[in-house]
């Protein structure tokens, strides 16, 4: 494999039925040939230890995995051996709206910095999602972030930075080593130039794609470049959130399109 970093398939795909048969999911991703999974929500340290080891025996890793609170979900990823962690989605809504000021964010990061701190302590990287309606949905509001908690590291969400007006590779540029997730997705709009993340309709007017089938002008392989030559030896989730065919094909023609890429 190329790059320094292994390939998960998230299973938002699925639409809950990750949940409710795990072992399907898992084959499919085995199949495919990714090496871990996401999106996988563990209700207690026993059903944490039976669905990490059903995901072993398809010799996947589960990824960020999700626990029944923000602190349980930090232990839980150490218990699993991953060295990053999500810390938490401080929303917009709480911290002054859509404009944002220094302030704002200097709040967001007091309020995320217990949980940076745990993860920190266990020697974990610990992450904030880029994504619509949180603090982080601009390269600005990476920014932002980032120097009000210089501890906290970015998950960088491809799809979720071009549907807020964002390029994610300049992002990546401006923050080389302050990685600690990626999911990988596109985004297509029906008409890109008057797509709006605020006003338009989700689902109607614009929604994520498979790999290669956006239309926002995202060069997959040029990120997965940049990516590999920034020194990221982190997890790569390739995140279909919906899919207009059956989820497997998807996970089967984004994890295709990543291997004719070199990854």
């Amino acid at each position: 494999m190329a790059g320094r970093f292994r390939i998960a398939l998230h299973l938002i795909t699925w639409r809950g039925e990750q949940h409710e048969d795990p072992e399907r999911c898992y084959r499919v991703a085995a199949e495919c040939g990714y090496d871990g999974v996401e999106g996988v929500r563990a209700e207690n340290c026993e059903d944490l230890v039976e669905k990490a080891a059903l995901a072993g025996r398809f010799g996947l890793r589960i990824v960020n995995v999700v626990g029944p609170d923000a602190g349980a979900r930090v232990l839980y990823n150490c218990a699993l051996g991953n060295q990053a962690v999500e810390v938490g989605s401080a929303r917009k809504a709480d911290y002054g709206g859509r404009d944002m000021a220094p302030q704002d964010f200097a709040r967001a990061a007091h309020d995320l910095e217990p949980l940076i701190e745990l993860a920190v302590g266990l020697g974990m990287a610990p992450f904030h999602h880029a994504h619509r309606g949180t603090v982080i949905e601009t390269g600005e509001d990476a920014d932002a972030m980032l120097r009000a908690a210089p501890k906290l590291m970015l998950l960088l969400d491809t799809g979720h930075l071009l549907c807020c007006g964002a390029d994610p590779i300049a992002v990546l540029r401006r923050h080389p080593g302050r990685i600690g997730h990626v999911h990988l997705k596109d985004f297509w709009a029906h008409d890109p130039a008057t797509w709006d993340n605020w006003s338009s309709t989700w689902g109607e007017e614009g929604e994520f794609q498979e790999l290669g089938r956006g239309n926002f002008g995202f060069d997959v392989g040029e990120f997965m470049h940049e990516l590999d030559r920034s020194g990221y030896q982190g997890w790569v989730s390739i995140e279909q959130d919906t899919s207009r065919r059956a989820p497997e094909l998807s996970a089967k023609a984004n994890r295709d399109l990543l291997r004719a890429l070199g990854y």
